[in-house]
């Protein structure tokens, strides 16, 4: 009977145990393109809140300045989603993911190193930069949901897994934004930040050109990456994907046509609802902590809250990923119980928002938008990306994907875009009020008097 020494078996165990370790990680790095895409996608697309806390400190604000800053990059992204998503179906995932991320590293280095001028000019540089920008990440919207779903799935992870997975991680980059900015305000001094003009460019240089570090990695493995199986069993027919055919294949096909409306319309709808908080999140905790615009010192205290109403958005996202595979409740119902839950947080700061602040109840009103940004996150964050993946043909997949990302950036556009606005009339309606008050007050002292 042959003998096997207790250690040479203990560490057969563990090479075989750091085999499987190696092989689950082997498994997993086929993901690494579209999560460190998505990352950059996310971190992008928020950072640009932190940066204008920093940059309005250098340069004052024009009237126009917020509200082009923060849709300019959606802007692009519309473009973005039509043309990089159909060019995903006409020559390949690869390629359009190619040339996705390089006009991300482009829009977000260029915007870092070549953002100059002085008053107007270099708000319109900033727009500029962040147009292009902005054409990049829109292309990662369908492409990278398409790519995870179609690669290789070697743990039988399944394509709604695999989406939901590579979507999920969106979260980093939007939690990423504020923690960078804290972490360079300890770096380089809060007061430095504020006060010293060299801090300041340095900051938001650095916050803008650190967007195009994740989009770096996706670019480095994608080059080793194969194109999707799919894509060369369509290719491989003979189909070439023309904007005609996109176009019958929406036009002739009412099943297609009313999952199209339905993907569109749902994206739509969440995208109102989450770029507008999201992006001016800085905004609106700066507007809490610092009314009086000091700026020295509440730039950490901002970046800090900021980063915790973020990180709200782990648990939702680990739920979402526990129920989204679940058939029973089905992606679409849990659509719908998501959006209930958004229109219900929503009420309530709507509410008991101004009431909340006129009495200096910060802690309620930071606790309200934590329950806000769960719902944004939960559900809907997930599922406006899967139903499209799930939804259409591979010969037109992502396309139809591009052009329902696109219908959510329209409405992202709409919720940036009024914002700011809409805060300067309730800004300017209280003021009014305030001031009738103070004058009927005043009135009403002397005709007692």
């Amino acid at each position: 009977m042959a003998y096997h020494h207790p250690l040479l078996k203990s560490r057969s165990s563990s090479n075989a145990v750091w085999d499987g370790v190696l092989s689950l990680l082997e498994d997993y790095k086929s993901l690494i393109v579209p999560v460190a895409a998505n990352i950059a996608t996310s971190y992008n697309v928020c950072n640009v809140g932190y940066v204008m806390q920093i940059f309005r400190l250098e340069h004052p604000v024009p009237r126009w300045a917020a509200p082009a800053v923060a849709s300019s990059c959606l802007c692009g992204a519309v473009i973005g989603q039509l043309v990089l998503g159909w060019l995903g179906d006409r020559f390949g995932r690869r390629p359009a993911l190619i040339a996705t991320l390089l006009l991300i590293i482009f829009g977000a280095g260029g915007g870092a190193i070549f953002t100059q001028g002085y008053g107007n000019y270099i708000w319109r540089s900033l727009v500029i930069w962040r147009f292009i920008l902005g054409v990049g990440i829109g292309g990662t919207y369908p492409l990278t949901a398409v790519y995870a779903g179609e690669m290789q799935d070697e743990r039988s992870m399944g394509r709604t897994r695999r989406v939901a997975l590579s979507i999920s991680i969106q979260i980093i980059g939007n939690i990423l934004a504020p923690v960078l900015m804290f972490i360079v305000l300890l770096f380089l001094g809060s007061e430095n930040v504020t006060l010293n003009q060299t801090s300041t460019e340095v900051a938001w240089r650095f916050l803008l050109g650190a967007g195009a570090v994740p989009a770096l990695v996706a670019l480095r493995e994608i080059m080793y990456s194969q194109e999707s199986s799919e894509f060369l069993s369509i290719r491989a027919t003979g189909f070439r994907s023309r904007l005609s055919d996109v176009m019958r294949t929406l036009s002739s096909d009412a099943k297609i046509r009313q999952r199209f409306i339905g993907a569109a319309g749902g994206w739509m709808c969440f995208d109102i609802c989450f770029f507008g908080v999201a992006i001016f999140l800085p905004h609106i905790i700066h507007d809490l902590i610092d009314k009086e615009d000091h700026g020295e010192g509440f730039l950490l205290l901002n970046s800090a809250v900021s980063a915790l109403i973020n990180c709200i958005a782990i648990p939702a996202v680990l739920l979402s990923m526990r129920l989204v595979s679940d058939d029973g409740l089905g992606r679409k119902n849990l659509q719908i119980v998501s959006f209930f839950l958004i229109m219900v947080s929503y009420a309530l700061l709507m509410f008991f928002f101004s009431s909340l602040r006129s009495i200096q109840a910060t802690t309620s009103v930071v606790f309200m938008f934590l329950i806000l940004f769960f719902c944004l996150n939960f559900g809907a964050g997930m599922t406006t990306y899967i139903l499209p993946q799930e939804s259409f043909p591979p010969e037109v997949r992502s396309s139809l994907n591009g052009m329902a990302a696109a219908a959510g950036k329209i409405g992202a556009i709409v919720g940036t875009s009024t914002f700011a606005p809409s805060a300067r009339m309730l800004g300017k309606r209280k003021r009014t009020l305030r001031g009738v008050a103070e004058m009927l007050e005043q009135r009403v002292g002397r005709d007692v008097g």
